[in-house]
């Protein structure tokens, strides 16, 4: 998975269209396009803050899939004990698991 695919899941996974995000994020809607269209342009690292904070995740996600090393605390831990155990599932079970979650949203 590349900047573009990641880039494409966090808009999914916000429920936002590509021109939400690109307004959110202060950025002209045909530039935009060209980070999650077939051309996969990579932004520059101040756009690439914006598009980050606009979505609610790090810039370091969308460039290498990896959080960065927060401090620990209790929801934090929670979060990653999750994640743990979805990275346990099959496919057909994260969908499941990814509905629900969207439901719950």
């Amino acid at each position: 998975m590349n900047f573009k695919d990641r880039l494409r899941e966090s808009i999914e996974y916000k429920g936002l269209l590509i021109k939400e995000i690109a307004a959110i994020a202060g950025i002209n809607n045909n530039t935009f396009l060209s980070y999650v269209d077939a051309r996969g342009s990579l932004p520059n690292v101040e756009t690439a803050v914006k598009i980050a904070k606009a979505l609610d995740v790090s810039v370091e996600y969308l460039v290498t899939g990896e959080e960065a090393e927060k401090l620990p605390d209790s929801k934090n831990s929670e979060i990653q004990e999750i994640i743990n155990d979805l990275s346990t599932l099959d496919k057909n079970q994260l969908l499941t698991v990814k509905k629900m979650i969207h439901a719950l949203v």
